[in-house]
């Protein structure tokens, strides 16, 4: 089973302002790619990948818990809705003092804190999904993660993965990027890959049809065609699950 987490562009802080541009930059980490054959390219392309002899992972912030029951279901569609189809109308109410505060700062929270949310901020136009933290929650992982003292969790090892694919293609975009991105998991990337793909490690339940529902929540669902359909819907569904009943 291939898990992949595709681009979700133009994430912008809803913030206390309320309206949103929907051509700010952001993407939701580039691949998981997990795939047993694929081929290193003997050169790279015009962007990348970029040697990442030096990379260090960084440490995984851990999430916050599932369920948070901060956002109704109506805000988290319009949310989605906001974010991944750009219709900003419906953007407003997760300002200050609006009807959905409480949902979006359990949705929107920084680098910087000391637990994540759905999205991943630094700042206000640079955000990334936590799919991370979210893999956590479902797999009840988060006693495992190395920020909290454990052994290190499926989410620690594709933390170390996207900041991998992220390192080699940042200059990347487009179809350049998933070339890139292929590129990487095959080369200099390849044992962070090769972590998530063990069939004995932390993430090995994903890798299967054994894996729990609420995992799915984490993911794009690769079946819808429409990049804004598929990306509408996979934000419908996480932050649900993150912040949702």
């Amino acid at each position: 089973m291939k898990w992949r987490v595709l681009a979700l562009v133009g994430i912008v802080a809803c913030g206390s302002g309320g309206d949103k541009s929907p051509d700010g930059g952001a993407d939701a980490h580039a691949d998981v790619h997990i795939e047993d054959d694929a081929a290193a390219m003997d050169s790279p392309g015009m962007c990348g990948p970029v040697d990442v002899t030096g990379f260090q992972p960084t440490t995984l912030v851990p999430p916050n818990a599932p369920h948070q029951n901060k956002c109704t279901s109506q805000q988290t569609s319009d949310y989605a809705q906001c974010q991944a189809a750009k219709n900003t109308s419906l953007c407003k109410q997760f300002a200050d003092g609006q009807s959905g505060q409480a949902c979006r700062q359990c949705i929107e929270t920084q680098a910087s804190d000391q637990r994540w949310g759905v999205i991943v901020f630094q700042g206000t136009t640079s955000g990334t999904i936590n799919v991370e933290g979210c893999v956590d929650d479902a797999l009840a992982q988060v006693p495992k993660e190395k920020e909290n003292g454990g052994t290190g969790s499926c989410g620690d090892l594709l933390h170390s993965s996207y900041g991998c694919q992220e390192e080699a293609c940042a200059a990347c975009s487009g179809d350049d990027a998933q070339s890139c991105i292929d590129d990487a998991v095959s080369g200099g990337c390849k044992s962070y890959d090769q972590a998530v793909q063990s069939g004995t490690g932390p993430c090995s339940a994903l890798l299967g049809d054994a894996a729990p529902a609420a995992a799915s929540a984490c993911f794009p669902d690769d079946t819808i065609s429409d990049p804004t359909q598929r990306d509408v819907d996979w934000l419908t569904r996480i932050v649900g699950y993150m912040c949702g009943p």
